[in-house]
């Protein structure tokens, strides 16, 4: 029942209000997600193989990929 929003829209031509999620947003919101998952497990991974072996040079790559997480 749409009476709550008759002042809202006068008259008998008015629209029915919905929520309809799209799913195209959905799946791109999932791919997104996805990728960022993927980046912050690649920067992790930058990270921990940098304390292993003194290598410092693998700080900035793990610094991006956590960037492109974010």
């Amino acid at each position: 029942n749409c009476s709550y929003f008759k002042h809202f829209t006068p008259g008998e031509t008015s629209e029915i209000f919905e929520v309809t999620t799209q799913k195209e947003y959905s799946i791109s919101a999932a791919a997104i997600a996805i990728f960022s998952v993927g980046f912050a497990i690649m920067g992790t991974i930058c990270v921990l193989l940098s304390f292993g072996k003194k290598r410092d040079y693998l700080l900035k790559p793990a610094s991006m990929f956590y960037a492109f997480a974010g």
